[in-house]
Formats: structure tokens, C-alpha cells, sequence
């Protein structure tokens, strides 16, 4: 774990097991060939995936540091990237799952991010996946289908958005 003491965005939290094995069975039951993980910190999530479910990952992380330290142990089917989401093309993932394990502090800058997210892909259906996101309502369009709390701070949830 890193604490980065970061205005807009949160500290390096390791994903929980059990939260990655839920994950990797929706991803197997949906048949997602790939997934990008927003605030991909040191690997957890990626490695995982890729290991258990054999897809293409990709990780954007924003501190250098904990990006380096990550290129150190990711898997083959891992790409890793380091940079701010806000100036990524989210088309070249080519990929209709994203994660997002609580990486932004401000409401408005994850608001943002899923603005972007649902014009993605218009004619496919998206997948969000969540952890530890508690505040505040996501837009209308992310239609809840899996949700399980395991603590007051501690939630997955998935959600689903209709291509148009």
C-alpha cells in the first residue's frame, strides 16, 4: 500500500481476494475477452485476471513510482500504462469492461471518467465493475446487476450499460 496524500486521488488499496475471485467469475460468465483497470496501482488486479481468466489486462496507473514497481511483476497478457485517465483514448483498449477500485477522491472527476466510459463502444454493451465506491449515485444509464457488501467499507458491485 502506498499513501499518496493526493488531493483528487486515492491512497494504493489492494483489491481482496474474494472481491477478485467474484470478478473473475462474472468475467468468465459474461465472456469478456479483456479489461482495463483505472488506478491499476501495483499489478493485484491485472495479475489476477489475466492469470485465472487468460485475457488481455490493461492497468493505468498515475504515480510513476507505484507504475514501475508493477512492471517488476506483471504477468504476459498485462499491459501497463502509466499516465492521468483523462488524457488516455479509451477506444484503443478495445475493451467493454472497466474496474475501478476507488481511484478517485472527488465525485465529480469519477463523473467525468464514466461520462467518457458510456459514450464508449455505443453499439455494445459496457460493464463496470466497482470497489469500495459508496458515494454518491452513478448516472441513471448503470444499470446495477451484481452488488455484494461485505462491510462498511468494503462493496463490488457491477454494473451493465445497454448499447444504444
Amino acid at each position: 500500500m502506498k499513501v499518496h496524500n493526493h488531493k483528487s486521488r486515492t491512497d494504493t488499496v489492494p483489491c481482496v481476494f474474494f472481491f477478485l475471485h467474484e470478478i473473475s467469475k462474472f468475467i468468465n460468465k459474461n465472456n469478456i475477452k479483456s479489461i482495463v483497470d483505472v488506478g491499476s496501482g501495483y499489478g493485484r488486479v491485472v495479475n489476477f485476471i489475466s492469470t485465472i481468466n487468460q485475457i488481455k489486462c490493461h492497468g493505468i496507473e498515475y504515480d510513476k513510482e507505484v507504475y514501475k514497481s508493477a512492471l517488476k511483476i506483471k504477468k504476459n497478457k498485462v499491459r501497463l500504462y502509466c499516465g492521468d485517465i483523462f488524457n488516455f483514448n479509451l477506444n484503443k483498449f478495445n475493451s467493454n469492461c472497466f474496474i475501478l477500485i476507488d481511484p478517485f477522491k472527488k465525485i465529480s472527476d469519477r463523473n467525468k471518467f464514466l461520462s467518457r466510459f458510456s459514450k464508449l463502444f455505443s453499439k455494445k454493451d459496457k460493464f463496470l465493475i466497482t470497489v469500495n465506491i459508496y458515494k454518491g449515485k452513478l448516472p441513471k444509464q448503470f444499470n446495477l446487476i451484481y452488488s455484494k457488501i461485505a462491510s462498511k467499507n468494503r462493496c463490488l458491485k457491477i454494473y451493465k450499460i445497454k448499447s444504444r
